[in-house]
C-alpha cells in the first residue's frame, strides 16, 4: 500500500534540515579552531616576545629592568644575570614555548656553555593581560659532590646528605667513587669537572683547618669540607669525625690546593693507638700537651726519619738528642753537635726493640729514672712548641695502663678486670678521636687513662696478656667502660655525670650499664632526701661495702669561709671559661650563662644543693655571695671549684682528712660530688666555717676500682666483677 505523498514529502523535508545542522556545527567547529589557533598563536608569541625581553636584559646584565617583568619578588634573578656574565657562557635565544593550563606558560632557554650546547626552562605566568617571568632556574655550583652513577644522560650525585639527579645535555664519562664540582642550572648539569684526588698513604692529624698525611704532609682543609663512607659499591655521608687517626684508605680531593671532600674506604680501627705525652700529668690545661724542648735516647741504636723527605739519621745506643722548635720546623742537635733541621713532622723508632727514654720528663712512678716507651715517637712542631705522640701496639700500651691506674697489690683479678676496662675505653677513644687535633687517640693523663707514669711490672703484663683482645660490648658497640678509684657505697647514672655532647643538654643520654647501684652487698641504702643522704654519708662503718678498704670511703674537709672564698674566687671563671653553658649567674629571677667578674662571690653567705642524682651525687649546686650567686652544674665542675687548696698568702694548708685516719694536705681536688655541708655562720650571715663531709674517689660511674679489688677478695673472678659494674655487657675479642 502507498504511503502518503504527505508524509514521505515531511520526511525529505527533515533530512535535508539534519544536513544544513551538521555543515553549520563543522563551520563553527572550523572556525572555533582557528580562533583558539590564532589565541595560542597569539599567546605564544606573546610569550616568546616577553621571554627575549627578559633574557635580552639578563644577558646585558640590567637587574631593574629584568626585574620589571618578574611577578613578585626576584628571587634567584641575581645569580641568573651573574651566570650569564661568566666567561663561556653564551646566551643563544628562546623557543619552545608551551602553555599550561590554566595561566602557565614555558619557555626553553638556549645557551653554551664552554662549547656545549644546553636548554633551561623558564616559567611564566599570565597576569593583569600579560606575561609575568615566574621563576628563574636556580644556579647551584655543588663541590665536592660524590658521582653515584651517569647513566642515558642522566647523573646521580650525593651532596651533603643530598641525593641530586640532573639531566646532561651530553655524556661526561663519570662512574661511581668520581667526586666532582658540577654547576647545576635548574634540573641540567652543565659543568662537571673531576677533582684533583691525593690518596693518603696514612692519616696522622686531623685539626679543623688542617689535615696531615704521613708521607703527603699537611694540607689545608675547606670549612665545608664533605667527608664519603665508601663500602664497595656503596656510599653514605660521614663527618670528619669519621676519619680515624692512624687509618689508611683515605683519598682526598682537592680544589686550589683545598681539601673540599674525603673519601674514605673502610673505617676499620688501626691496630695501633696513638698517645699524645703531656709536660705534666697534674696539669689537664691544653698548654702541657706542648713542650719547649725535648732531650731523649734510646737503650739501643734507633733512628730519626723525615718520611716525607726520605731522609734517615742513624744513632748509637745511649747518644742524646736535644730537640726544639725553629720557626715552623725542628732543630735536632745530636751529642757531636751535629745539627739538623726539619721542616716536617720526624719519627724516632729503634729496629732492635730498645725503648727510647724522654729525659726530663717527669713521671712519678719512674722515680728517679727517666721513663722510657716502646713503639715510636713523633715529633712535630704545633704553633712555635713541640708535640709527642707515641704510636704503639694496644697491648703494650696496656702494659702500663694497667699499673698506671690500679696498684699492682690489689692482686690478679682486679688487675685483669682493669685490663679489660682500659682496652675497651681506649677501643672506643681511637673511634671518638677527642685528641686528633695532635695526632693522637689519647693523652697519657687522667683525662683518658693514665699511661707509663708507672712502668712495666711482671703482674701488670701478666693480667694483660691473660685477657688479650678481650673487649666489652653491648650490642654492637663497644662498652663505654668507664672507671673511678672509689664508691662511697653508691655509683652515680652516667646521664648525671656528662652532658650530651651533640645537644649540649644536661642530664645526657642515659647508658643502659651505666646506672646507679648499690655497692654494699646485704644493705638496703636509702638516698631519696637529703636527710638520708647524710644519715648514709655519716655513717663510717660498712664492714661488708666493697670499697671499705679504700682510703676514700669516707672523706672530710675542714675550710674557713675565707680559705672556701678564697678557692671560689680563683676557679669559678677557669670553669666558666671551659664550660660557659654549665656555670651560670642569677640575674633576676633566672641563673644565665655571663661572663664571670673577678672577685666573683665577695663574702660567702650560703651553700644550697639543688639537685642530685639516683646515687646521692651532687648535680647543681648553688652558691651565694654579697657579690653574686652562682650555679654550678655537673660534679667536675663542682669539685674543680670548691677545691680543697690553700689560696690565702701564708694560710697553713687544707687537710683532707680520709677514712683511715690518714690526711692529704692541699688536695687537688674534691674527691667526689657525694658530699653534704655544715655551715656555721656568724652573727651577719657569712659563712665562718664549713666542714665538707662525703665518700668514693672519683666520678662514680662504672668500675670502681677499690670495689674490684673488695669484689676479688670475696672469690669474685674479672669477669663476675666487670658483669657487675657493667650489667648486660658481653665479653668479645677483637683479635
Amino acid at each position: 500500500m502507498a504511503r502518503p505523498r504527505r508524509f514521505v514529502r515531511r520526511r525529505r523535508r527533515k533530512k535535508k534540515t539534519g544536513r544544513g545542522c551538521a555543515w553549520f556545527a563543522l563551520i563553527l567547529l572550523i572556525i572555533l579552531i582557528a580562533v583558539l589557533f590564532q589565541a595560542w598563536r597569539w599567546a605564544t608569541d606573546r610569550l616568546t616576545a616577553e621571554a627575549v625581553a627578559f633574557m635580552e636584559r639578563v644577558a646585558a646584565g640590567e637587574r631593574e629592568a629584568a626585574a620589571a617583568l618578574l611577578e613578585g619578588e626576584p628571587s634567584g634573578l641575581d645569580e641568573w644575570i651573574d651566570f650569564f656574565q661568566q666567561p663561556g657562557i653564551i646566551y643563544l635565544g628562546v623557543d619552545g614555548a608551551r602553555l599550561a593550563f590554566p595561566a602557565g606558560g614555558r619557555v626553553d632557554v638556549n645557551l653554551q656553555v664552554e662549547g656545549r650546547p644546553f636548554a633551561v626552562p623558564l616559567m611564566f605566568a599570565f597576569h593583569d593581560r600579560t606575561w609575568r617571568v615566574q621563576a628563574v632556574p636556580t644556579i647551584e655550583t655543588v663541590t665536592g659532590a660524590f658521582v653515584r652513577s651517569e647513566s642515558g644522560r642522566r647523573l646521580r650525585l650525593l651532596w651533603q646528605g643530598r641525593e641530586l639527579n640532573a639531566h646532561t645535555a651530553a655524556p661526561f664519562g663519570l662512574q661511581f667513587g668520581d667526586l666532582v664540582t658540577a654547576l647545576l642550572v635548574g634540573d641540567t648539569a652543565v659543568i662537571v669537572e673531576p677533582l684533583e684526588r691525593v690518596e693518603l698513604s696514612r692519616l696522622l692529624l686531623r685539626g679543623d683547618t688542617v689535615l696531615e698525611g704521613e708521607r703527603e704532609g699537611l694540607f689545608p682543609v675547606s670549612e665545608s669540607m664533605a667527608v664519603y663512607l665508601v663500602d664497595q659499591d656503596e656510599v653514605k655521608t660521614g663527618s670528619p669525625g669519621d676519619l680515624l687517626i692512624g687509618s689508611t684508605g683515605l683519598s682526598l680531593y682537592l680544589v686550589d690546593g683545598l681539601v673540599t671532600a674525603v673519601a674514605m674506604d673502610g673505617a676499620d680501627a688501626p691496630d695501633t693507638i696513638r698517645v699524645v705525652l703531656r709536660r705534666n700529668l697534674a696539669d689537664l690545661t691544653g698548654e702541657t700537651l706542648r713542650h719547649r724542648w725535648l732531650s731523649l735516647t734510646n737503650e739501643a741504636p734507633y733512628a730519626l726519619e723525615d718520611k716525607i723527605n726520605g731522609a734517615r739519621y742513624n744513632f748509637a745506643a745511649g747518644e742524646t738528642l736535644v730537640v726544639e722548635p725553629v720557626q715552623d720546623g725542628i732543630k735536632v742537635t745530636a751529642a757531636d753537635e751535629t745539627v739538623l733541621r726539619f721542616q716536617n713532622r720526624i719519627f724516632l723508632e729503634s729496629p732492635e726493640e730498645g725503648r727510647l727514654v724522654l729525659i726530663d720528663l717527669p713521671r712519678s712512678g719512674w722515680e728517679s729514672a727517666a721513663p722510657a716507651y716502646r713503639g715510636i715517637l713523633e715529633i712535630s712542631n704545633q704553633g712555635g712548641q713541640l708535640v709527642v705522640v707515641n704510636e704503639i701496639g694496644l697491648e703494650q700500651y696496656l702494659y702500663t695502663v694497667v699499673p698506671s691506674e690500679m696498684p699492682l697489690a690489689f692482686g690478679l683479678e682486679p688487675l685483669k678486670a682493669q685490663a679489660v676496662a682500659a682496652r675497651s675505653y681506649a677501643r672506643t677513644s681511637i673511634f671518638a678521636g677527642p685528641f686528633s687535633a695532635y695526632g693522637a687517640h689519647v693523652d697519657d693523663s687522667v683525662q683518658s687513662q693514665v699511661y707509663n707514669n708507672i712502668p712495666e711490672y711482671p703482674l701488670s703484663r701478666e693480667a694483660v696478656d691473660a685477657t688479650a683482645g678481650e673487649v666489652l660490648y653491648h650490642g654492637t658497640s663497644v662498652a663505654d667502660t668507664r672507671f673511678f678509684s672509689t664508691s662511697c657505697g653508691y655509683t652515680a647514672n652516667f646521664s648525671e655525670v656528662w652532658h650530651d655532647p651533640a645537644t649540649g643538654s644536661f642530664p645526657g643520654e642515659n647508658v643502659p650499664y651505666l646506672k646507679a647501684a648499690g655497692q654494699i652487698p646485704g644493705a638496703t641504702v636509702r638516698l631519696d632526701s637529703e636527710a638520708a643522704i647524710r644519715q648514709f654519708l655519716l655513717h663510717t662503718d660498712w664492714p661488708q661495702a666493697y670499697d671499705q678498704e679504700s682510703p676514700y670511703f669516707r672523706w672530710q674537709v675542714e675550710m674557713t669561709g675565707a680559705e672556701l672564698e678564697a678557692a671560689v674566687n680563683r676557679n669559678l671563671g677557669e670553669r666558666f671559661a671551659a664550660q660557659p653553658d654549665f656555670i651560670l649567674t642569677r640575674d633576676g629571677d633566672t641563673f644565665r650563662s655571663l661572663e664571670i667578674p673577678r672577685n666573683p662571690l665577695g663574702r660567702l653567705r650560703d651553700i644550697r644543693v639543688v639537685e642530685r642524682g639516683a646515687g646521692g651525687n651532687i648535680m647543681v649546686l648553688e652558691l651565694e655571695g654579697t657579690n653574686g650567686a652562682y650555679r654550678i652544674v655537673k660534679e667536675y665542675n663542682i669539685r674543680f671549684t670548691l677545691r680543697p687548696v690553700q689560696y690565702l698568702p701564708g694560710g697553713d694548708p687544707v687537710v683532707l682528712r680520709r677514712h683511715d685516719g690518714s690526711m692529704v694536705d692541699n688536695y687537688s681536688i674534691l674527691p667526689s660530688a657525694f658530699a653534704i655541708f655544715d655551715l656555721e655562720k656568724d652573727a651577719a650571715g657569712y659563712l665562718e666555717r664549713v666542714v665538707i663531709t662525703g665518700g668514693g674517689n672519683g666520678h662514680g660511674v662504672g668500675m670502681s676500682q677499690y670495689g674490684a679489688r673488695g669484689m676479688a677478695a670475696l672469690g669474685q673472678n674479672y669477669r663476675q666483677i666487670l658483669q657487675h659494674y657493667f650489667p648486660g655487657t658481653e665479653m668479645r675479642r677483637i683479635y
